[in-house]
């Protein structure tokens, strides 16, 4: 008996829940929708995001890295009632957020981004989980973001 309990204690210690983040799937709909609740102003782009990776912060011991944010350049086509066909070529404010020990990261490349007009232009806000900032956009994705805009909501 005593045998029986003090295994299952030990397992009791083994079994503690892991800590993890957890996220939502990326889904541009919401993104549009917390966009447009948003007091804030927002453009929507779909460009190629470029910056010098070495801008991104070090990992540090455990792994984790901290908030960081860098200048970066997207060039594309903005959004507007047409679809995505307003030119631009713009230099973005990158903030990398973080929640707890979970820091968002992002690499050079396409992307569908949610951009919020700051004080000094435009910032591109990425958090640990998947939102606002979508790599390698899809057709339906641009189709979705634009039926949203000429609904002037989502449902």
């Amino acid at each position: 008996m005593i045998r029986a309990l003090g295994l299952s204690l030990a397992l009791s210690v083994l079994a503690q829940p892991a800590l993890a983040l957890s996220c939502a799937p990326a889904n541009v709909i919401q993104d549009f929708a917390n966009a447009a609740a948003s007091p804030d102003n927002w453009v929507v782009a779909d460009g190629v995001l470029s910056f010098d990776p070495a801008l991104l912060p070090p990992s540090g011991p455990d792994g984790a890295k901290s908030p960081v944010s860098f200048t970066a350049r997207i060039a594309g086509m903005g959004l507007g009632h047409d679809g995505f066909t307003i030119p631009f070529d713009w230099t973005v404010t990158v903030q990398l957020t973080c929640a707890a020990h979970w820091c968002g990261s992002i690499a050079p490349g396409d992307y569908l981004a949610f951009l919020k007009q700051g004080a000094h232009g435009y910032e591109m806000i990425v958090g640990p989980c998947p939102a606002y900032v979508h790599r390698d956009p899809t057709a339906a994705q641009k189709a979705a973001v634009l039926r949203c805009f000429r609904q002037g909501d989502c449902d």
